[in-house]
């Protein structure tokens, strides 16, 4: 188990931690550790901007109806319906949709598309090995404007005709004003979600304050990926959840942290 944090400055809030990410991320992780005395502090570092859907006989027709939809994310699923409710019959008619993360999986299920194969975790080499053979499929990828090009890439490789759909765009969180940037710095604990929120965080944040910050914070981060990112810019102590998913890290932070050093008053 992973030792909550034991340094501390004269100015820091001990029951404070930081939860960088979007705010449609991670909904319920404030309200488990508030139940165990934590004071939690959401940072909307990004923000997802959806896109309306203005043709979508082209995205349906490749120039036959894809077989095969990819969703890259929850929000995905939240961007597409939340302008584009219509599509809602047309994915419930998809032959097979392949999720990547279970919370994408769970998102799919929930809103009554019953066909969904996922990935689980491990990133595009486990997403490949679920799809198996794809030459000759046509493959719709749903994706955010900051998509790495490399599942695209290889699934052309293998011979799959693959059109490429974002779904949302990314933008950065608005500037913290100073009360919350004081409230920041002195907390102990940072999560982060990703490493689009890691950046967007060092912007809304400013400079200043991460570097002061990153050889005495302690961050949780979500995904290999994003505690790489954390140790190139610097941070000395990451921890990293074995589980994405939002059930997962959950269970993962909850279990490392325990209880605040201080209740909340």
């Amino acid at each position: 188990m992973v030792a909550a944090p034991t340094r501390q400055r004269p100015d820091e809030r001990r029951g404070d931690i930081a939860i960088l990410s979007s705010a449609r991320s991670f909904r319920s992780l404030s309200r488990h550790l508030a139940q165990r005395g934590w004071e939690p502090m959401r940072v909307e570092t990004i923000r997802t901007v959806p896109v309306r859907i203005r043709s979508p006989q082209l995205w349906r027709r490749y120039p036959s109806p894809a077989d095969l939809w990819i969703v890259s994310s929850r929000a995905v699923v939240d961007s597409l319906l939340r302008y584009n409710s219509d599509w809602l019959p047309v994915l419930r008619k998809i032959p097979q949709v392949v999720a990547i993360g279970r919370d994408t999986a769970r998102a799919l299920i929930s809103i009554g598309i019953s066909r969904v194969r996922t990935s689980g975790q491990g990133g595009t080499p486990a997403l490949l090995r679920v799809l198996g053979r794809v030459r000759g499929r046509l493959i719709l990828y749903l994706r955010s404007d900051r998509a790495g090009p490399d599942l695209a890439a290889r699934l052309r490789r293998a011979g799959a005709k693959v059109r490429e759909r974002v779904v949302y765009r990314t933008r950065l969180g608005r500037p913290l004003n100073p009360a919350a940037r004081r409230r920041l710095g002195g907390a102990p604990v940072w999560v982060v979600a990703s490493p689009s929120s890691l950046f967007g965080f060092r912007r809304v944040a400013g400079e200043e304050l991460f570097q002061s910050r990153r050889t005495q914070v302690h961050c949780f981060a979500i995904g290999k990926r994003t505690a790489r990112a954390l140790r190139s810019a610097g941070v000395r102590r990451v921890s990293v959840s074995p589980e994405s998913s939002e059930r997962g890290f959950t269970r993962f932070l909850v279990q490392a942290l325990g209880d605040a050093f201080t209740k909340p008053r």
